[in-house]
C-alpha cells in the first residue's frame, strides 16, 4: 500500500471516530443511503463505519475518503454554501 494511500485511510478512520464524517454528511444533507451508493458498499456498510463497529477497508475506503475531503471543502467554504 502506498502511503498515500495509508494517510487517506487513517484520516478516514479519524474522521469516524471523532464523529466528523457523520457530522458532514449530515451538514451536506446527505442519507447514509447516498453515501453508501458513492462508495459502492451496502448502507449498513457505513452505518456501520459510523457507528465504529467496523473500520473501512480498501477501494470503498478511498472513495469514501475523498468524499469526505470534498464535503470538509465545502462546508469550510462560505462561497460554496451561498451557490449549492
Amino acid at each position: 500500500m502506498a502511503q498515500t494511500q495509508a494517510l487517506r485511510l487513517a484520516d478516514v478512520r479519524s474522521a469516524l471516530s471523532s464523529g466528523e464524517a457523520e457530522q458532514l454528511r449530515i451538514a451536506a444533507q446527505l442519507s447514509i443511503g447516498e453515501v453508501a451508493q458513492a462508495c459502492g458498499v451496502d448502507q449498513s456498510t457505513v452505518w456501520r463505519w459510523e457507528r465504529g463497529t467496523r473500520k473501512p477497508r480498501g477501494e470503498a475506503a478511498l472513495v469514501y475518503a475523498d468524499l469526505l475531503e470534498s464535503l470538509r471543502q465545502r462546508s469550510s467554504s462560505p462561497d460554496e454554501r451561498e451557490t449549492a
